[in-house]
């Protein structure tokens, strides 16, 4: 009877639910057809928002580093006035052309109207009525207004640069401070991109990025180069919005700076070439935009075009402010290049859900009580696994075989994780779980950051003090070591004796693993000033502890044997920083770390640097230092200001000692000392430097 109730209710209930599930579903493709529209279009605006930034960007691209090369120059001239006088200085402008093959000549001009030029060859191009020697490839121009009376302009003719094919000289009347480019730099006192112009020479349309040469408040030159502005077209060319789209980058007056097609920047006009504009365009799409946009007012649209009235996207963004110029970008897009595809689709979802609400009526019929419920408790218990909650695991039961099997087996697993965790640090259990290494023999190279401790003079401590004491004191350190070193993420290799071994950025990578390795050690050895002052309070002896930290590559993996195995670091990196950890007693110091760790961690570390030390194992020597605190971290990670000072004045001293300044050196370790009489590493520093010898063996 109650079999039989149970399939009534079944039956019943699955009944409710399709009843219920059918408007659902057509609603959901209903929705699902308007919402995949709506998406659609929002991806359109996304992804040309995308593009418009990224086309911001690659013009940025462009011009940012020929700013930065001409600022560079500028102060090389306003530091050395005569450099761009000399001949060699032509070099230093090939460079600059060389650098990228859009810069059509590069230049220095100044106050007293010389000027110093270096150009990519013209062809047709005549100096002094004459063409340049066949196979010119460079022309490097120099007029000397300081020479005589006459001013004289030199040309030399290069194939590849350094190889000369001749030499040419004359009288010339050129003044470059009467050219727009030396105007503007003066003017304007900063760097500038001047307004898309015809070069003369070349007869093709670019800028001038130029920056003033300023000393003692005085303009002494200009420094610049030409840019062809043809990169830009080529770009729009290669990375258009959509297949059938258009994009256009226009200046402020309306005359375009670059187009996908080239040859439609310029135009002619009573048979010269001149800047074409927007306006001009023989293309419909845009003419149709530009008027839609004087109609609406508004920067971004939707419009029709052409003889089949296709709808377009149109879409006219500025560059940012801080570009320097008034550009703007016109992108015009069919919009079915992004919603062709998805009205496609859409009749076939229509199709597809009519099909999939009768299969799902079906399914929720047979399946819905018997699978659900078991699996959706399995699902449960294979989260509290992964999340090592044990505790709330319950066995799920079943009449359906394959899932009793599954959760007999999901069962098993919780139980032998329980089981594993009592023997293997859990942090380990749990990285290795997430990192999918398994227990597989085998072992990876990484750049890891390992970590060393040691109890100093516990040999001694262990002889005087009643083991078990000793015992409870040394757990409560191994608690510290390691709840630190887990707060930053890091990996308890072992203990060893009265060490602990650790590892950062394995067997889950960690960004900045070295920074979080000294995070780590700052904070175990401040929880270990509060525990030592705890028995300092019984009348106990301290546990004081030294650390090594070293960041290199290593073998890290499953070593063993397939009976038993370890996860484990293996590699030179790992002697390394056990014998930093012994370098401790050595220096006086309690926390040394190598210069791999100050390299890519240091800004955000109190260091200060020890001295370089060969290390037994080791051919050369590395450079240490002494970690004090960590920075911007807060008052319970962040070093004293007695520290600081500390690190402040060990860092200049060591800078003289580095740079054989020995007597400033000497100076320098003598005012620490002064100030900190007790400092092994200042006593050891001054020795050396009254006496510089070899690094010493650590």
């Amino acid at each position: 009877m109650f079999r039989k109730l149970a399939i009534r209710l079944h039956l019943t209930i699955s009944l409710i639910f399709i009843l219920l599930t059918l408007p659902v579903m057509l609603t959901f493709v209903v929705v699902s057809y308007q919402a995949n529209l709506r998406l659609s279009t929002d991806h359109s605006k996304k992804f040309i928002q995308k593009s418009l930034t990224d086309t911001v960007i690659a013009a940025t691209r462009i011009f940012d580093p020929m700013l930065t090369t001409v600022r560079t120059a500028a102060t090389l001239m306003r530091d050395q006035p005569d450099y761009f006088r000399r001949e060699s200085s032509a070099d230093y402008l090939s460079e600059i052309v060389l650098l990228n093959e859009a810069v059509y000549s590069a230049y220095a001009s100044f106050d007293d109207g010389s000027f110093r030029q270096v150009r990519r060859e013209v062809a047709g191009f005549r100096i002094f009525g004459e063409p340049s020697p066949p196979g010119t490839q460079f022309v490097s121009r120099y007029l000397d207004t300081k020479k005589n009376a006459q001013s004289v302009d030199s040309y030399t003719f290069q194939s590849t640069w350094g190889h000369k094919l001749g030499e040419r000289s004359g009288p010339s009347n050129y003044d470059p401070r009467a050219r727009g480019f030396y105007k503007d730099s003066v003017r304007l006192q900063v760097p500038n991109i001047s307004n898309p112009y015809l070069f003369a020479s070349s007869g093709e349309l670019g800028v001038t990025v130029s920056a003033p040469v300023i000393r003692a408040k005085q303009t002494i030159g200009v420094v610049a180069a030409d840019f062809t502005l043809k990169t830009l077209s080529q770009y729009l060319s290669d990375n258009r919005v959509s297949p059938n789209s258009l994009t256009i980058i226009a200046d402020e007056a309306g005359g375009v700076v670059a187009h996908p097609d080239f040859n439609q920047v310029l135009t002619r006009k009573n048979d010269e070439l001149v800047q074409n504009r927007l306006d001009r365009l023989p293309d419909p799409r845009i003419s149709a935009a530009l008027t839609e946009r004087l109609r609406t007012h508004q920067d971004r649209f939707r419009f029709r075009a052409g003889p089949d009235q296709t709808e377009y996207l149109g879409i006219f963004s500025p560059f940012p402010r801080d570009f320097r110029k008034g550009w703007e970008l016109l992108i015009i897009a069919p919009t079915d290049d992004f919603i062709g595809d998805i009205k496609r689709t859409n009749r076939a979802l229509v199709i597809f859900g009519l099909v999939a609400l009768l299969l799902q009526m079906y399914l929720i019929h047979r399946l819905s009580r018997a699978l659900s419920r078991p699996i959706e408790q399995l699902a449960d218990e294979v989260t509290y696994i992964r999340e090592f909650q044990f505790e709330k695991i319950r066995p799920v039961q079943s009449r359906v075989k394959e899932i009793k099997s599954l959760a007999d087996a999901v069962g098993l697993l919780g139980r032998s994780l329980t089981s594993f965790t009592s023997y293997v640090p859990k942090g380990l259990v749990q990285q290795l779980v997430k990192s999918g290494h398994g227990t597989n023999l085998g072992v990876q190279s990484r750049y890891l950051t390992m970590f060393f401790t040691d109890i100093e003079k516990f040999s001694t401590l262990s002889e005087v003090e009643p083991s078990q004491q000793l015992l409870t004191r040394v757990s409560e350190y191994f608690s510290t070591i390691t709840q630190a070193i887990e707060r930053e993420q890091g990996t308890v290799d072992k203990f060893i004796g009265d060490a602990v071994m650790a590892f950062w950025g394995a067997p889950s990578t960690l960004d900045d693993h070295a920074y979080h390795a000294c995070v780590a050690a700052i904070r175990a050895q401040r929880g270990m000033a509060l525990k030592n002052r705890e028995w300092a309070a019984r009348n106990l002896a301290p546990l004081k502890v030294r650390f090594g930290i070293h960041a290199d590559a290593a073998l890290v993996g499953n070593i063993g044997s397939p009976e038993r195995i370890s996860y484990t670091v293996m590699g030179d990196g790992v002697n390394v920083a056990s014998r930093l950890e012994g370098i401790n007693k050595e220096m006086g110091t309690w926390i040394c770390v190598s210069h791999n760790v100050y390299r890519e961690a240091g800004e955000r570390l109190w260091l200060r640097p020890i001295d370089s030390v060969t290390v037994n194992g080791r051919k050369g020597a590395i450079l240490i230092y002494e970690l004090l605190g960590i920075r911007d971290a807060g008052e319970e990670l962040s070093a004293s200001q007695t520290d600081i000072e500390l690190c402040d004045m060990t860092i200049k001293a060591y800078e003289h000692y580095a740079a054989g300044r020995f007597d400033a050196a000497t100076d320098a370790y003598r005012a620490i000392l002064a100030r900190f009489p007790t400092d092994k590493v200042a006593q050891r520093m001054l020795d050396k430097c009254l006496s510089p010898t070899a690094p010493k063996s650590a």
